[in-house]
């Protein structure tokens, strides 16, 4: 797929936060904000809790721009140079 085609994904809140298990390994770039990992933690930094403001799930599937308490991200995810290698 040409990358000019390719849809970038939505933004996920920035207030977001998470912690996946230690050890685990990808053989590509994964951004934080894909959800990808299944044995990470989520939560939000202005509750402090695995829930948001509105009492929904923080999790990055579904902290996007629906959200009352949505902020966006102060840099694209899609600009941002990877992480890892």
């Amino acid at each position: 797929m040409d990358s000019s085609t390719r849809q970038k994904p939505p933004p996920v809140c920035r207030r977001l936060r998470s912690k996946g298990t230690p050890g685990i390994r990808y053989e590509a770039v994964v951004h934080w904000d894909s959800g990808f990992e299944s044995t990470a933690t989520f939560w939000c930094v202005a509750t402090g809790e695995s829930v948001g403001p509105d009492d929904d799930f923080a999790h990055p599937h579904v902290c996007g721009e629906a959200r009352a308490c949505f902020r966006l991200p102060e840099v694209d995810p899609a600009e941002e140079p990877p992480l890892l290698d």
